[in-house]
């Protein structure tokens, strides 16, 4: 006779409804007309919430190959209590940056043995989303406390193309993809994010932010002289 996880009720409803939204998020994927700004910001760890024990954590780390213009950006998570799904959005350009999303592979890594993987690259966009979840049942285990990679981002930059440097960032991806894990009662957390070790190399050095933030001083002073030149 086969007998049913524990965790299979406490999961069943959540997995159904959450693998659901994947779904619908990947038909959505593509559909919207606008291509979001590209904001260069100071590298962060970003407020998260998480109300059970340490914050857990969501890190990119990416290793840069400019010979043969391949980057690889490893996704690594914390979690001390057990998850039984992860929405990971993320945003890899402006829409026009010269950087391809190759693959996104789980070989290797603590969501291998995931029944239910759905990665998906929106080119037009540049963002990715990654939804995982052990599978729709219940009876595959949920992520194990622990520290680790749970999915790796291969890209190929065009070569010969210069672009300003970047931060591989998180974003928000219709109909209401966050950053966000979920544990075996069905409570949401929003992890801190880290992507300090995120860079993308273009060849352009990225302007500080203080550097950025005198430059649109100045370039306000300018017009207003500007302008009270051209009333007088």
């Amino acid at each position: 006779m086969r007998h049913t996880h524990p965790y299979f009720y406490q999961g069943f409803l959540f997995a159904m409804i959450l693998g659901l939204m994947f779904l619908f998020s990947f038909l959505l994927l593509g559909s919207c007309a606008k291509k979001p700004p590209m904001v260069e910001e100071k590298p962060k760890p970003s407020a998260g919430k998480d109300p059970f024990g340490k914050p857990d954590t969501c890190r990119i780390v990416t290793f840069q190959d400019e010979k043969k213009n391949q980057v690889m950006a490893s996704v690594l998570v914390f979690n001390d209590e057990e998850l039984v799904a992860m929405t990971l959005p993320f945003r890899y350009g402006n829409g026009s940056t010269p950087i391809r999303c190759d693959s996104i592979k789980f070989e290797k890594t603590r969501t291998e043995y995931f029944e239910m993987k759905f990665p998906r690259a929106d080119t037009t966009n540049q963002t990715i989303l990654i939804g995982l979840l052990p599978d729709m049942f219940g009876n595959v285990p949920p992520l194990k406390k622990g520290n680790g990679e749970v999915a790796r981002i291969y890209f190929t930059l065009k070569e010969g193309a210069k672009f300003q440097d970047f931060l591989l960032d998180t974003t928000w991806i219709r109909p209401g993809n966050v950053l966000k894990f979920v544990t075996l009662k069905a409570k949401g957390i929003y992890p801190i994010f880290d992507n300090r070790k995120a860079m993308i190399r273009g060849g352009i050095p990225m302007i500080p932010p203080k550097a950025e933030e005198e430059k649109i001083k100045s370039e306000g002073k300018e017009e207003e002289r500007s302008s009270k030149k051209d009333s007088s």
